[in-house]
């Protein structure tokens, strides 16, 4: 919960929650496994499992590294939003981007128009044209493909809203 202070300064307050108190369920393989993607970091695969969690007619994923096959700070990436350090940032980006294009084609959901909220799933661009190039396209033809289906939008356009990364 995040409120704003009488001198202007955001307060930020943290519920915490058991999986198993939440509306969501693991996201299940066609083997009936919990479906679960690595994704390559520097030195050591992480493992990222996929929740489904449903609001009326809209079905969500989440996505988790807090699973015992990871370091326990790798367990960390996911558990607060906004937490941490710019390393800590990074990371919880290349999970929501790498991981977000890889659990939905896990899950063979096809995009028309993929939407990226500030730069927090920018590396789904990169993910993207990854994929394009290993398909045979040339960066160029990739990224030009990639950019064409892909929208990007800035809510909170102050200082203190947008990351930078050296």
């Amino acid at each position: 919960t995040q409120t704003i202070d009488g001198q202007g300064v955001q307060r930020v307050n943290h519920t915490r929650s058991h999986p198993h108190d939440l509306p969501v369920v693991p996201t299940l393989t066609d083997s009936g496994q919990h479906l679960t993607l690595e994704i390559e970091f520097p030195g050591r695969m992480l493992k990222v499992r996929v929740w489904t969690a449903r609001a009326g007619h809209i079905t969500l994923y989440l996505l988790d590294t807090n699973i015992p096959d990871n370091s326990e700070a790798d367990r960390a990436i996911t558990h607060q939003l906004y937490g941490g350090d710019r390393e800590m940032r990074l990371q919880q980006e290349l999970v929501l981007g790498v991981g977000g294009v890889r659990a939905l084609r896990a899950l063979k959901l096809r995009a028309t128009i993929w939407h990226i909220n500030e730069g927090h799933a920018a590396f789904l661009v990169l993910e993207r044209c990854r994929e394009y190039v290993q398909q045979g396209h040339t960066l160029a033809s990739a990224l030009e493909i990639v950019a064409a289906g892909t929208v990007f939008t800035t809510h909170t356009p102050v200082p203190a809203g947008i990351d930078r990364f050296e």
